[in-house]
């Protein structure tokens, strides 16, 4: 998350904060806060549509350096969520989308909650618990590291007051009482932040990140949002889905008075100008994405040979015989003892739109390791070997 949004007391250096697209004052401060004139305050991250001002008395002077790029969605640029889509996608992209999201409503029991100035502390905590597992298995699916993780206790001790005061909100996806997706999104003002998100990946067949961000839209639009903002990193779905590209600035708030505080902060903006110089000619050259597929590579967690499933085989017979799928015991689809199959299970549901409510799922006695799932209209055997 940026330094910005994290700390909020930051916000007291300012006189006012304007979001540049709507015009809105976001923030006005009538007292604000002096650190002591020989310090130098760096405030990091900051988007720089969100024009912050001090009063310039007595010396005072802030400066604002572009650092990274970052990207948004205007939303004063569109009237609702389908306006946006209509005019941002294809409309075989949109026939997609809701087919993904009208699959998923059928085959499960899904319902979606906001989580916006009202959340229990004991749920919280609980939805916490259930998110850091999706990230995780997402990463140990992709064989890579999330740094984010180092600051999860961080993001999970500032999440609850800051939803609470309306400053940030938690979206959920919820499969009956089971979160399968969840979002937690920083606010400022009449701006949103995409920031961390995390689905299960067993319900991966069904493009959980696309139905979700929908969702969030419908939502951000019937609240009068106008901005979404999903903040840094170059990510294909950024590019699809945003609209407008901006800096974040790190911004140096001084008292120029004093002469050696003014020679500090001039060297300090001198490093910060030069780094970020350096740091977009190696991007010219691709440097960073070398550079990140190495450190991938070198960081790639050790997988756990013996907890691996070699290989999963499927076999559809559509029109199975009884006699060889009568012995069998049902088992429950929440079972742990299947868990390695559910994903599995979920991808019949989608691939025949059965709702996981008029399924059977038997461990077949013979052969061993041996699993059937019986819809309404079709069968599945799963072999694992």
């Amino acid at each position: 998350m940026t330094i910005f949004l994290e700390n909020r007391p930051l916000n007291s250096f300012y006189s006012s904060i304007t979001n540049v697209f709507s015009g809105q004052v976001e923030f006005r401060n009538v007292s604000t806060t002096r650190s002591n004139p020989k310090n130098i305050t760096i405030v990091k991250d900051v988007p720089e549509y969100l024009d912050a001002q001090i009063n310039e008395d007595s010396g005072w002077k802030i400066r604002k350096l572009k650092t990274f790029k970052g990207s948004l969605i205007n939303l004063n640029n569109y009237k609702d969520e389908t306006d946006y889509l209509s005019k941002t996608f294809s409309s075989s992209r949109r026939s997609k989308f809701r087919t993904n999201q009208k699959r998923l409503e059928k085959c499960f029991n899904i319902s979606y909650k906001t989580y916006y100035g009202d959340i229990d502390k004991e749920e919280y905590e609980s939805l916490f618990d259930k998110f850091l597992e999706f990230i995780n298995r997402r990463f140990d699916q992709k064989q890579l590291i999330n740094d984010d993780l180092v600051r999860w206790k961080v993001y999970r001790d500032i999440a609850y007051p800051l939803i609470l005061s309306k400053e940030a909100c938690l979206f959920v996806i919820y499969d009956g009482d089971k979160p399968i997706s969840i979002s937690f999104n920083p606010i400022h003002g009449k701006t949103i932040f995409g920031y961390i998100r995390g689905y299960d990946i067993d319900y991966g067949k069904f493009y959980l990140g696309f139905t979700d961000i929908i969702v969030q839209l419908q939502w951000c639009f019937e609240n009068n949002f106008t901005t979404f903002d999903l903040l840094k990193g170059e990510y294909e779905y950024k590019s699809q889905w945003t609209d407008t590209q901006y800096y974040f600035e790190k911004h140096l708030i001084f008292n120029s008075s004093l002469l050696l505080t003014a020679l500090r902060a001039r060297l300090i903006i001198f490093k910060i100008k030069t780094m970020y110089l350096l740091i977009d000619l190696l991007k010219k050259w691709n440097f960073h994405i070398v550079l990140g597929n190495i450190r991938s590579y070198l960081r790639r967690p050790k997988m756990d040979t013996k907890n691996t499933i070699s290989k999963v085989e499927i076999r559809i017979d559509n029109d199975p015989e009884p006699s060889k799928t009568c012995n069998g015991i049902i088992m429950d689809i929440s079972d742990s003892s299947i868990a390695h199959i559910r994903m599995h299970i979920y991808n019949f549901l989608y691939q025949n739109q059965e709702s996981i409510n008029n399924i059977v799922v038997l461990s077949l006695l013979d052969p061993p390791n041996s699993f059937l799932i019986k819809g309404i209209k079709n069968s599945q055997k799963i072999t694992v070997n």
